[in-house]
């Protein structure tokens, strides 16, 4: 049987490389197909039944991708403000001034005939601007009037595939409130046990860690908490799965066991009770309810599924290898949750499980004493080691000391802070709040007294390694093989030293020369990176948000990362937050970036140039040293870049007025490739000055629905007028131009075109 579902595994894995969904009448065939397999294989000797599984893999991946593409949203919902009746499902972040909450739609205002989108995350910004008010809670009604807009994240190389996350997790739009009206204050009854333990955890030190540790509610963490967690490794404890639930279901199902020990009066009824089937009906309620108290949060679902699986094969003896446990596992997990392999955290749990399996069929376990020791120390720096190449690849870094704050922190979280806690919520859960707060408080009290050891080792610079700083995820990848492939330890270092004078060799060839020119999707606002020799030129910073970060830390930083790029001149258009507002982050990632432009950079007037690294810069406006400092759209700094005799126009925000002075001015303005002024603005692009730039390819940075209308129809009118193709960010991600100096070609690296069905956009 095993085998079919290995056939099943690889058809479904197959589904997910489809660059479009399957159509319903290739669907039906697929579902014939695989029908007439199975007849075959039962009527016949033909071993048609291993390709028929294959087929329903396939059918089952392509079918879900078919039917949750159809439910895909109407542009009409993501036009203007609407009203809607939310019924609040989860509350996934909390700042002083903005929360972000997740909800099921009701019912809207506004009756456009077209479905409604059924599960959208909002966030609030400054909720209090008319007066206090207070943060919804789970199971309650409101009634909102929010902005939507399609469900699609920012794409960039080196950038969180957002869109991807938001599929796995059923988000059909994303949102804006604009201002919110509680309609039914009853609360759900988790939301209930969840206010009365933060009632519990007042005055209660490192409160947002308790209550991440305990019900899965990680928005009362802190910025710097949730660094110092990620930072030390340990991010995994605050997330209720695998390990929460096999040490409260683990406890039980041992209490269990000494208690049904000792029911049977006589020693024949004993021979003939079956432990290993009774304890897990004791354990199995107690596993729900703590899946219940996180929220049915996915990656708890996920691991109460494998753990099902595993005792299902405990209680009945069922004597497979462990290789076959875990396939199980997966196949219900899949079967259950369909999109599941679209989040990290269905890797990683895979993963974790699949290490165990193999630390144990790789070594021979420890016996005597502190054996159990030994193997959690193992286990540890094992799934460090394994895990490396995807903390470097998703997550941009690795903690290098996780294995020794895991063996410390694991053990005392397991064995004190986590069954104390548990107490501390059932006082708090029957109301009797001041016992939970006194239980609270001695759960807490020896991880309080460890943390400042912990933000201590996050600060080091050793400890949080840049994944920019270490080899490339494949080579980190073929590391580890090498490291735990099952050979005598010579050749296991003899292919470590190969492995590294390889890294040391390809290292010393030179970087290549050619140059390339990179459009980064920022939504509203522009950022370009000018690529030579492993070093960059900045041209703008993108947006940035009081209290919720910036494009920078978002997009740029993570791109030049990847790209592993060092950053050595950097220029600002205009002082638009859009355009400028990356800079604080940008200027103390890399101090020694030589700025133009801006409140902060030297001018940016007409008549400057220089060359950096073969690529030659020439500004072209403003003129005036009125006009110092870029403050307004027509004070934009207009840049010509040379690329070897390519030339690349970027216009800032300038609108008709500075264009037409630069015509006036004799500006050399013509160039191959033109950056649309104003992101597509009615008040730019006047069809004079586009004509006289000539542009072969025009690239456009904007957001998704825009709010300002960008880019306008006229503005787009006159580039078709024009035969001038436009190449959207809001339509592909990332616009890249690779350059040899005389020719150039263009893609758009992540774009739907290039990617999986998964990548398609969903609206503009």
């Amino acid at each position: 049987m095993d085998r079919w579902l290995c056939a099943f595994l690889g058809g479904y894995a197959l589904s997910f490389c489809f660059h479009q969904t399957a159509s319903l009448a290739l669907l039906t065939l697929i579902a014939v197909l695989a029908s007439i397999c199975f007849v075959l294989g039962y009527c016949t000797r033909l071993q048609s039944i291993f390709l028929g599984c294959v087929l329903c893999g396939i059918l089952w991946g392509a079918g879900n991708a078919y039917f949750v593409t159809q439910q895909h949203v109407a542009n009409d919902w993501f036009q203007g403000d609407i009203a809607l009746t939310l019924a609040i499902d989860t509350i996934t972040a909390r700042q002083e001034n903005a929360w972000r909450i997740t909800a099921i739609v009701a019912e809207a205002a506004k009756d456009l005939s077209l479905p409604l989108p059924q599960r959208v995350r909002l966030h609030w910004y400054d909720p209090h601007a008319n007066g206090a008010q207070r943060i919804p809670r789970a199971g309650e009604r409101w009634r909102m009037v929010v902005r939507l807009k399609p469900p699609q994240g920012t794409r960039n190389e080196g950038g969180m595939r957002y869109h991807r996350h938001l599929l796995a997790q059923g988000i059909q739009a994303l949102g804006t409130i604009r201002s919110g009206v509680r309609l039914a204050p009853t609360s759900s009854t988790r939301q209930r046990v969840v206010a009365r333990l933060q009632r519990a955890l007042t005055d209660v030190p490192q409160a947002g860690v308790l209550l991440a540790l305990l019900v899965g509610e990680r928005f009362a963490l802190s910025a710097d908490e949730w660094q110092v967690v990620q930072r030390t490794g340990l991010a995994h404890l605050l997330a209720i799965s695998g390990m929460h639930l096999s040490l409260v279901t683990g406890f039980v199902f041992a209490l269990a066991w000494h208690i049904l020990m000792r029911w049977p009066r006589t020693r024949r009824q004993r021979e003939q009770m079956n432990l290993w089937q009774l304890t897990p009906w004791c354990a199995l309620p107690v596993a729900l309810l703590y899946a219940w108290l996180a929220g049915f949060a996915i990656a708890t679902l996920r691991a109460l599924l494998m753990l099902l699986v595993i005792w299902w094969h405990k209680a009945y003896a069922c004597r497979v290898s462990s290789f076959r446990v875990v396939l199980r596992a997966v196949i219900v997990v899949i079967l259950l949750q369909p999109l599941a392999p679209l989040s990290m955290g269905f890797w990683l749990s895979v993963g974790a499980v699949a290490s165990i399996f193999l630390m144990n069929w790789r070594w021979l376990p420890y016996r005597g004493r502190a054996a159990k020791l030994k193997s959690l120390w193992r286990f540890e720096w094992l799934i460090t080691l394994l895990f490396v190449p995807v903390m470097a690849a998703a997550f941009g870094g690795v903690a290098s000391a996780a294995a020794l704050t895991n063996l410390v922190v694991v053990p005392l979280v397991s064995l004190w802070v986590l069954p104390v806690g548990l107490i501390g919520l059932v006082c708090a859960t029957a109301n009797q709040l001041a016992w939970g707060q006194w239980w609270l408080q001695l759960a807490i009290w020896p991880l309080n007294k460890l943390w400042p050891y912990l933000d201590r080792l996050a600060e080091q610079p050793w400890q949080w390694l840049v994944a920019a700083q270490l080899p490339p995820w494949p080579w980190l990848v073929v590391g580890v093989t090498v490291i735990i492939v099952p050979v005598v330890w010579r050749w296991r270092l003899l292919g470590v030293a190969v492995l590294t004078f390889t890294y040391f060799v390809v290292q010393a060839v030179p970087p290549n020369s050619a140059f390339q020119l990179h459009v980064l999707d920022v939504e509203q606002g522009s950022a370009l990176v000018v690529e030579r020799q492993g070093h960059a030129m900045l041209i703008d910073t993108g947006a940035s948000w009081d209290g919720f970060g910036s494009m920078a830390e978002r997009v740029i930083v993570p791109f030049l990362q990847e790209r592993r790029l060092r950053p050595e001149l950097g220029f600002i258009t205009h002082t638009d937050r859009d355009h400028e507002g990356g800079y604080k982050v940008l200027s103390e990632q890399y101090a020694a970036v030589r700025w133009y432009g801006g409140r902060h950079g030297a001018p940016c007037l007409a008549g400057q140039s220089g060359t950096w690294r073969g690529v030659t810069w020439r500004v072209l406006h403003p003129r005036h040293a009125a006009q110092r400092g870029n403050h307004s759209n027509n004070d934009s700094c207009v840049i010509v870049l040379r690329l070897g005799q390519v030339k690349v126009l970027v216009t800032g925000d300038i609108e008709k007025q500075s264009e037409r002075k630069l015509l006036a001015e004799l500006a050399p303005v013509q160039a191959d490739l033109l950056v649309i002024p104003h992101h597509g603005s009615k008040s730019s692009s006047e069809t004079y000055f586009v004509r006289h730039v000539k542009p072969a390819a025009a690239l456009l940075s904007r957001g998704r629905n825009s709010a300002y209308g960008h880019p306008h129809r006229e503005v787009m009118a006159t580039y078709q007028a024009l035969r001038v193709p436009i190449i959207d960010t809001a339509r592909g991600g990332q616009i890249t131009v690779h350059s040899d100096g005389v020719h150039w070609s263009l893609e758009q690296p992540l774009s739907a075109a290039l990617g999986y069905w998964f990548d398609v956009e969903t609206s503009q």
